[in-house]
């Protein structure tokens, strides 16, 4: 019974005429982390349906079908700085996946726009981090690739101009664990300006470590504005945050007779990201971003392993504070584009260095090669790392 919305939405799919697209993604990559060398890679269909029943409603649903060979078993603690030595072992298997990704329905209101189901939810102006994002994590290698979907109810409602009124309800088992976003959007000039709240329950740094022990009431306040001055894109988004819970301890040994200690954790931080991208003369694309995220550790002395382990978890942004994402690409040949990334970690002095060649073999086809070559010390955040590299070819019908 899990796949029921899949046969209810599947009438008013044929009925109205539905459009197929998607592509196929074949992936290998090998990558060397101090003693252990790790040799992977996918192949990846996608398949999307979307129908229109009326001029109102648009229904659409896609299918990503996953199989993976070489390692499948990974040691967590190969990627946490300092553990890779400690004989430790964290496996998490690697599975293939046939999921339905994305399955929603939209409909158009005279004054407003209703989407239900599992659908694609990505706030922010930022490219390689959004502070105001709540729903997704990115890859700093791979920060535009696509992300999954969130199963929630949006309502966006188109007010004066360039002025927009949207809300996010993930639901859960009842409305104050929900998440819950709003957004108010306008534009001025040459600029767009962005405002929003958000509140959603998330489980603590050791819950990674520890299970569930405890969740956090987080509550967002946000803004952003992206636009162009002297020929520059510039953009700024940033959000403050709250993280506020109530946690209960039942003394153990003689004590236990006691009654449960309750202990208010509160913690405000600041994130932010704020960046500028340009189009010079002889056609080189250049994209700055830095963050500053006040929920890090700012010195590498006071890292622990709840640390790592949450930050690989992907529930925070980022493991430290202070980091920089650099892009350049150039169209190079009539079909062939070079590009690179680089990103650093100013807290302790690790950077990556990521060389890209993008080739359109055939029409709809792209061959892409991807080195990466890391420096820092051996127990820094990208140092851990040695080299990688990627090769992939997706094709799209």
């Amino acid at each position: 019974m899990k796949n029921w919305g899949v046969f209810l939405l599947l009438p008013s799919l044929l009925f109205g005429q539905p459009e197929f697209f998607g592509y196929f993604e074949s992936e290998a990559a090998t990558m060397e982390l101090g003693t252990s060398n790790y040799t992977f890679g996918f192949n990846k269909f996608r398949l999307d349906v979307e129908s229109r029943p009326s001029d109102n409603i648009l229904i659409g649903a896609n299918v990503n079908i996953e199989k993976f060979w070489g390692k499948t078993s990974w040691n967590i603690f190969d990627f946490l700085p300092g553990y890779t030595d400690s004989g430790m072992e964290l496996i998490e298997n690697i599975r293939d996946t046939i999921l339905v990704d994305n399955m929603y329905m939209r409909v158009s209101f005279p004054g407003a726009d209703l989407t239900v189901g599992r659908q694609q939810i990505s706030p922010g102006v930022g490219y390689a981090w959004n502070p105001t994002d709540i729903f997704n994590a990115k890859s700093l290698l791979k920060p535009s690739y696509e992300q999954t979907g969130v199963p929630a109810i949006r309502v966006e409602i188109p007010l004066m101009g360039r002025t927009i009124l949207s809300s996010v309800v993930q639901p859960e088992d009842n409305w104050k664990n929900s998440t819950k976003q709003v957004w108010f959007k306008y534009g001025l000039g040459a600029f767009d300006f962005g405002f929003t709240l958000a509140e959603l329950q998330q489980p603590s740094p050791t819950s990674i470590l520890l299970g569930d022990a405890f969740n956090v009431k987080r509550t967002l306040t946000g803004g952003s504005f992206v636009g162009e001055l002297f020929g520059w894109g510039v953009w700024f988004e940033g959000a403050q945050n709250t993280l506020d819970t109530l946690v209960t301890f039942t003394p153990l040994g003689p004590a236990s007779s006691l009654d449960p200690l309750e202990i208010q954790i509160d913690k405000t931080y600041l994130e932010y990201a704020l960046g500028v991208d340009h189009t010079f003369d002889n056609s080189i694309y250049l994209l700055v971003e830095v963050l500053h995220n006040g929920f890090g550790v700012k010195h590498k002395s006071e890292l622990r392993l709840q640390d790592y382990l949450y930050s690989l978890s992907g529930k925070g942004n980022s493991l430290m504070q202070d980091y920089a994402f650099f892009y350049a690409m150039h169209p190079t040949f009539d079909y062939i584009s070079l590009s690179a990334i680089a990103f650093a970690n100013f807290n302790d002095n690790s950077s990556a260095f990521s060389p890209m060649v993008d080739w359109n073999v055939l029409e709809d086809t792209n061959l892409s090669f991807q080195g990466s070559v890391f420096w820092g010390d051996d127990d820094t955040e990208f140092g851990l790392q040695d080299w990688g590299l990627t090769i992939n070819v997706t094709s799209n019908f």
